[in-house]
């Protein structure tokens, strides 16, 4: 996501907990796989049911040649190194070398490892400090007209050259662990900045931000450096799976940043560092003193009359976005969180969508959040495996352009995908296992036909092997295609883009496991699709990771 001017760039790179830690969380903070889990379930490659009939009406531009069948992807590449595995980053695909042609990046263990379209090894980085979390962000960040690689690994953040080579400044350190890392525009300059938030339990910040050279970034951490505003009523918690979104709230151009938290509050802030105030009605001053409970009186009163029974969000796994949800030319915060009591004795509720203004205000349809209160798993890590709670992430895109605004699309702890309308209604909702052990990361969205109506993608995974798919629905959860994957699958939200350059797209899933020197990426390619709709094409939608969606 580059050009000339690193923002245009960056617009155009769009184009193409939390797991554990303090207390309340669900799991205890390593990401190991040592937090409660559920047992196997009874079924693997369980069939997903039936959506709606989908949408007919292009909701971006159709291709030169639209068909209306989608093929049944098939392996272009396989990708191998060695031994290491995947946590939650997503590949990019990128011509980061500025060769002419792309290169697959993908995390694996503590490494990045980058391929040409060839399938050869380009060059590989090794952090030397533990895991890679997070995607890694790619865009041109000083505003030199190459691309930059950024990485955030265990307390360091990366920024490497095409190369392979290490940028000056870095590597910049913060806190252990750096499990969320984006780019934005915070400043007028013309580089970006990188965010990170941290994972650990009773942070006194939750983000920090970097220029690209090392420096930090004036107002940041807000806290430490006074340009928050809160007061004792902001109540922080670590970010524990990509918890962060960078982009414009309040019109200025500048990058905002949103940070939900391993508790029922989320962190909203501006550019400067300044923590948004709350709306009227709410008790406190600031966004992060906003209690999200499910019933908006008890939230604007600060607590439940009875906490046993109330419903309240828990924000540990949450990936939020930021997009114009509604069509009325300003932006909302759109969140994904599980559901518990606000006792915190009964954390298995499901999982509720929020849709919010920079003030918490909560917008038309979303009074209540859309609670989907089914659950199978997905909140605890597998005890032992390295297979980790899902992330609740959130996609966005014009599905149906019958239907007001963006829709909105997340995976629940029942083995469920879900589109939800700009106003709150449920479109449809599709089982994809029934299985207690199968989890999905998250939702990649873009046309595999040319028709102009996007399809859906995403694979799950499991710490049972022979367990997981590749899944591809079309725009009304119907399942077109099927695919069991190897292993344990993959947890990290599948990338599309054209690799080789032809014009057609390709599926980059990343999986759980290597075989060491055999296959650690599969890259499929898409018959007959091309280029021209992908409006949200991996995980945290672009390359930036920012969960952003411009205006259009």
């Amino acid at each position: 996501m580059d050009s000339r001017r690193p923002w245009a760039l960056a617009l155009a790179l769009l184009a193409i907990s939390c797991h554990g830690g303090g207390p309340g969380s669900s799991g205890d903070g390593d990401g190991d796989g040592d937090g409660p889990g559920d047992g196997p379930g009874d079924e693997g490659q369980d069939a997903a049911e039936s959506g709606t009939p989908p949408p007919t009406a292009p909701a971006c531009a159709p291709g030169s040649a639209p068909s209306a069948e989608v093929a049944e992807p098939t392996i272009l590449l396989t990708l191998a190194d060695r031994w290491e595995e995947a946590w939650l980053g997503s590949a990019a695909v990128a011509d980061v070398d500025g060769d002419g042609a792309n290169e697959i990046i993908v995390p694996r263990g503590e490494k990045l490892v980058v391929w040409g379209t060839d399938g050869s090894v380009e060059w590989t980085y090794e952090t030397g400090g533990g895991r890679i979390w997070a995607s890694p962000v790619v865009a041109d960040l000083d505003a030199d007209g190459a691309l930059e690689i950024a990485i955030a690994s265990r307390e360091q953040v990366f920024v490497l050259e095409g190369d392979g080579s290490l940028h000056p400044g870095s590597p910049m350190t913060w806190e252990d662990e750096l499990r969320s890392l984006a780019a934005g525009q915070l400043d007028t300059d013309a580089p970006l900045e990188l965010v990170v938030a941290p994972a650990h339990g009773g942070p006194t910040d939750v983000m920090q931000a970097f220029d690209v050279d090392g420096g930090t970034v004036p107002g940041f951490p807000p806290n430490a450096a006074g340009s928050s505003g809160c007061d004792d009523a902001c109540y922080l918690a670590g970010c524990y799976d990509q918890n962060l979104a960078v982009g414009d709230l309040d019109g200025d151009g500048l990058a905002d940043i949103v940070a939900p938290h391993d508790n029922a509050y989320a962190s909203i802030h501006r550019s400067t560092g300044e923590a948004f105030d709350a709306a009227d009605g709410f008790p406190v001053q600031k966004t992060p003193g906003v209690r999200y409970l499910h019933d908006l009186a008890l939230a604007q009163q600060g607590y439940a009359d009875d906490e046993e029974t109330a419903d309240q969000a828990h924000f540990t796994n949450t990936a939020p976005a930021i997009a114009d949800v509604d069509g009325d030319g300003t932006s909302e915060v759109i969140m994904v969180g599980s559901v518990q009591n606000a006792a915190q004795s009964d954390r298995e509720r499901g999982v509720a969508l929020w849709v919010v203004g920079p003030d918490a205000a909560r917008r038309r349809g979303f009074e209540a959040p859309l609670h989907a209160p089914g659950y199978l798993a997905g909140l605890w890590d597998f005890d032992g495996t390295n297979v980790v709670a899902a992330t609740n992430q959130v996609s966005v895109a014009d599905l149906d352009p019958t239907e007001p605004g963006l829709e909105l699309v997340f995976a629940d702890f029942a083995g469920n995908v879900h589109a939800a309308s700009s106003d709150g209604r449920s479109l449809w909702s599709t089982s994809f296992t029934t299985s207690t052990d199968v989890l999905t990361g998250g939702i990649a969205i873009a046309d595999l036909s040319a028709d102009g109506v996007p399809e859906l993608v995403f694979n799950s995974y499991s710490p049972t092997e022979d367990r997981s798919a590749l899944f591809v629905l079309d725009a009304g959860g119907n399942v077109i295609h099927q695919l069991p994957l190897p292993r344990r699958g993959a947890m990290p939200v599948p990338t599309i883009a054209d690799v080789d350059g032809n014009g057609t797209l390709e599926l980059v899933v990343s999986l759980k496991d290597a075989e060491d020197g055999v296959e650690s990426v599969l890259v499929y390619t898409v018959p007959g699709s091309e280029t021209n709709c992908l409006p949200w094409p991996t995980g945290r939608g672009n390359l930036l990771r920012s969960g952003w969606v411009p205006p259009a």
